[in-house]
């Protein structure tokens, strides 16, 4: 999945990963430099001027029509997983997602089977150890635009 949203523009290339049982899985991808880039999270402040919620959304969207176009799910798309380039003005909005832990085939992962509901105020579209379905993401993603 990360490799499907590399490819349209949407993610970090991803160089390579290592599965080892009981562990989590080690990925290799694009560095993205902190003094360029930072979270959805930082920009979506009220006095944030910059940022356009129409192209936002659009974007967002994008992010979401991809994932459903191979029958995949995030699961987690929240601000703090979403990067944006710090110079809105230089170039158009490209997100990148980022944390693919929960990632995979919609109903075929799962949320984990213990998570805090509250964070950051955000409304889940499932529930913990629950499979993660096609809308969820873009649910998810509504609860906090």
């Amino acid at each position: 999945m990360h490799e499907h949203l590399a490819a349209k523009g949407l993610a970090p290339k991803l160089y390579g990963y290592a599965k080892v049982d009981g562990a989590p899985t080690a990925y290799v991808m694009e560095y993205l430099d902190p003094s360029e880039w930072k979270t959805l999270h930082r920009f979506m402040n009220p006095s944030s001027t910059v940022l356009s919620r129409t192209e936002l959304r659009k974007a967002l969207e994008d992010i979401v029509r991809a994932l459903k176009s191979k029958n995949y799910v995030h699961g987690d798309l929240r601000p703090n997983n979403i990067m944006i380039h710090k110079d809105l003005l230089k170039q158009p909005l490209g997100p990148m997602v980022v944390d693919y832990d929960w990632a995979g085939e919609a109903s075929k992962v799962y949320y984990p089977a213990e998570w805090n509901p509250e964070i950051e105020g955000i409304k889940w579209s499932g529930e913990a150890g629950r499979k993660i379905e096609n809308d969820y993401d873009w649910k998810l993603i509504l609860s906090w635009l």
